[in-house]
């Protein structure tokens, strides 16, 4: 199943002293994680045996997805973020689930469990809150009308929660509906203040769209790239960052102009497993980061 249809640096100082000081800071000044979801499969079986393998990996932040009825895991807010800062990592970024049932049409106001959802994840210490999915009913000019809406009610409350919320691409909101892309329609449609952008860069491109163009049109409302590359075959699956056919370097060479802070590893199919995926994969971002903060 891919990441899709579901919803529910200490590599870097190894290279610091080949940096000039504007160099260091700007990749120290980025975020670099890793999605849950990528390593889903040891993480639902040793949730805390994982993470600790992933700060042994180089990674400081994780962005997470595992929410539901007020606990991470099997955690409370609290409790998972003190196993997060005894392995040294944190969560300042994460998906949940965002749809019309977000909204209590008979109370004109969110839900009590979207309420509670956003109050769990600032309790946890996120900054960045994101929904990652539309499910395919809802992906139709009324439900997004609707559903736009939505979001900027979750990002008002988000803000005054101090978290940031966003929007996550997958290659669906690159069609058109009556001449309009779905992707516009979300951008247009939010307030610019309440809702930004996680561009998933694997998605756009396989919805043959250019990145780049797309950074231009919403420039500084980019928050995040998703980070997986696409492997050179007929299905162009996803694989390991900087295996693939992506031009990362060049992407990444205008993510000021987007307002990117977070990058995110999220793998979905491995040449191995999930975990030496993800690790090669931090290895190979960092390279990547270094050669566009030169371009």
């Amino acid at each position: 199943m891919q990441r899709r249809e579901f919803i529910q640096q200490t590599g870097i100082m190894g290279t610091v002293f080949l940096l000039s000081p504007a160099e260091v800071y700007k990749i120290k000044a980025r975020h670099v994680g890793i999605q849950m979801w990528s390593v889903r499969g040891f993480a639902d079986k040793d949730p805390i045996g994982t993470i600790s393998k992933l700060a042994a990996m180089g990674y400081r932040e994780i962005e997470g997805h595992k929410y539901a009825d007020g606990k991470f895991y099997t955690w409370t807010p609290k409790e998972f973020r003190t196993q997060l800062k005894n392995a040294g990592l944190k969560m300042p970024s994460a998906h949940t689930a965002v749809n019309l049932q977000s909204w209590d049409a008979q109370k004109q106001d969110l839900s009590d469990g979207m309420k509670r959802c956003i109050d769990a994840h600032a309790e946890l210490g996120v900054k960045q809150l994101l929904c990652p999915h539309i499910d395919k009913e809802y992906r139709n000019e009324e439900d997004i009308n609707k559903l736009t809406g939505i979001l900027n009610h979750v990002g008002a409350l988000c803000k005054k929660a101090g978290m940031q919320f966003g929007y996550h691409n997958h290659d669906f909101e690159f069609s058109k509906t009556n001449g309009k892309y779905m992707m516009d329609t979300i951008m247009v449609q939010t307030d610019p203040d309440l809702v930004i952008w996680e561009m998933d860069l694997y998605w756009v491109k396989f919805a043959h769209e250019d990145p780049i163009q797309w950074i231009k049109k919403y420039p500084g409302r980019i928050n995040a790239f998703h980070v997986k590359d696409m492997a050179n075959t007929a299905g162009h699956e996803t694989i390991e960052v900087g295996d693939g056919t992506i031009d990362f370097a060049n992407i990444f060479s205008h993510s000021k102009e987007a307002g990117v802070k977070y990058f995110i590893v999220e793998l979905e199919h491995y040449r191995t497993n999930s975990m030496d995926g993800v690790e090669k994969s931090l290895r190979n971002l960092k390279g990547i980061l270094e050669t566009s903060n030169k371009q």
